[in-house]
């Protein structure tokens, strides 16, 4: 066949080689339009229903029961702890004896010996203290009673002595002064008839001058002795007084103190020997860390620091079982609730208890329970403790809730998309994807509100079974979630797909 020739030949050659590429363009994406939607579109029904696991959803009885374990302790624990202060430099004190765990002991009997070695040597140190202190305190009491008797001394004494003295020196003065004037008169009437030269006139004068200086000395001296001497001689025994008595106190004081730190080492020495203060079966307050680590043993030859418990008496008659709730439960536990208790070692007991009680905050957990939040609750034994002992383990049944004749379907049969939960209900020989609103679960079953009827069939195996129903897009965020979560409950076992085909707990 000839080919065209000349320019028109070459658009007809573009225009086919365009068709041809048009038409595969179409093919492809025709192509790929039917695999997405033989893709998309839910595989066979038959096989679905083939696959699926169903269970009849029904009404029944629904109960939440909580079984966890703790241990068992007596209410009225009796906390025997070491009174003894820390000698310096160390941790506190040995343990040098002490009675066998699970002895019965009566009130005021042995019970714990702790070293005092250390408290006697400073006993020893104490002592000598006390009798330097004692010795101090004599002596300023000595001084006290000296100063005392020194101003009363003085004004009873010295002073009225030395007045006497003065008034002695101003009677000796006023006589020698009368005699003088009388020398005097006696010399000028003989003077006058010319038998006394007045030299000695003179001389009598000087003599009357003389006394009168002495007697006016003498008069100075004894109001100087009134007025000043006395004042100051008094303010400074009333000043040694008062230093002395300030002394005396300070004395008294340190030596009260002394005796203080002495009787309180007798004392820490005493309470090194520990007695039963009641009756009680001894148990020992070993002491485990964070991470279940025994942090403290109670032995012969242990460290105990002050105010460590050591030994616990625990009253038998009132007791009660401490256990621990994960966060997930805790808001079903509530004071009041009935518990069964059943004690591990006392065969076929089952003793009756109720809630006291739930922690507000979550108990301390180490670094292999970081993310794990357990909060305390209590359990107060009511029937017979006879046969409990402190410290065993008890496995307590919490009956939280009962709710008769409720709608349920397994908790394998929901499966989490997103914020909703769906179960796969089998309609008219295929399965569909039904938004179903979830009460409380017991961990077999979820009590259903509201998307399934009585006698409604659903898979208890979706997560198998997602290729054949649609569930609605997601947003990015939230798909993302999806894929790392994935179905909220864990996959049917053999077990659980047993209790699936069983008929919901009464």
């Amino acid at each position: 066949m000839l080919q065209p020739t000349g320019p028109n030949s070459v658009e007809i050659r573009r225009a086919g080689a365009a068709g041809k590429l048009l038409l595969t363009g179409l093919l492809l994406a025709a192509g790929v339009t039917a695999a997405w939607v033989m893709l998309a579109a839910p595989e066979s029904t038959t096989q679905a229903i083939d696959e699926a696991v169903l269970y009849q959803v029904d009404r029944g009885d629904f109960e939440l029961a909580i079984t966890e374990r703790g241990e068992v302790e007596s209410v009225g624990d009796v906390e025997i702890r070491s009174e003894v202060k820390n000698p310096a430099g160390s941790n506190g004190l040995s343990i040098l004896k002490i009675v066998p765990e699970g002895a019965v002991v009566d009130a005021g009997e042995f019970l714990v010996q702790l070293d005092s070695a250390a408290l006697e040597a400073d006993r020893t140190i104490q002592k000598i203290a006390v009798n330097t202190a004692k010795a101090a305190e004599v002596e300023a009491r000595n001084l006290f009673e000296t100063s005392v008797i020194a101003k009363q001394e003085y004004q009873q004494g010295l002073f009225i002595q030395e007045r006497q003295t003065i008034e002695s020196e101003m009677f000796v003065a006023e006589e020698d002064l009368s005699r003088a004037r009388d020398y005097l008169t006696y010399s000028n009437r003989l003077g006058a008839k010319g038998y006394v030269s007045e030299q000695q006139i003179e001389a009598d004068e000087f003599a009357v001058e003389q006394a009168k200086k002495v007697l006016d000395a003498a008069k100075t001296k004894l109001m100087v002795l009134e007025d000043f001497t006395k004042a100051k001689m008094v303010k400074t025994l009333e000043s040694d007084i008062a230093i002395n008595e300030a002394k005396w106190g300070a004395a008294q004081n340190s030596y009260e103190l002394e005796a203080q730190k002495l009787r309180d080492i007798e004392q820490q020495i005493a309470s090194c020997t520990i007695v039963a203060p009641s009756a009680g079966v001894v148990k020992y307050s070993h002491v485990r860390d964070r991470g279940g680590q025994d942090d403290f043993i109670v032995e012969e030859g242990a460290v105990v620091r002050e105010r460590q418990t050591i030994i616990r008496l625990p009253d038998l008659s009132t007791m009660r079982v401490e256990m621990k709730v994960n966060e997930s439960l805790v808001q079903y536990v509530k004071a009041g609730m009935p518990a069964l208790i059943r004690p591990i070692g006392v065969d076929g007991a089952v003793i009756r208890g109720v809630v006291e009680r739930v922690n507000q905050y979550a108990e301390p957990s180490g670094w292999r329970k970081a993310n794990v939040k357990e909060y305390m609750a209590y359990i107060r034994i009511e029937g017979d403790t006879t046969e409990l002992r402190t410290g065993m383990t008890a496995s307590v049944t919490i009956k939280s809730m009962f709710t008769p004749n409720v709608l349920q379907a397994p908790v394998q049969a929901v499966y989490s998309h997103g914020p909703d939960s769906y179960c796969f209900v089998a309609r008219d020989g295929a399965l569909v994807a039904q938004r179903v609103e979830c009460g409380p679960t017991n961990d077999r079953f979820y009590v259903i509100q509201n998307g399934l009827d009585l006698a409604d069939h659903v898979a208890v195996n979706p997560r198998k079974l997602l290729r054949f129903v649609s569930l609605p897009e997601l947003p990015a965020e939230k798909a993302q979630q999806a894929v790392s979560t994935g179905v909220a409950e864990p996959e049917p076992t053999a077990e659980r797909t047993a209790q699936a085909e069983s008929t919901p707990a009464a």
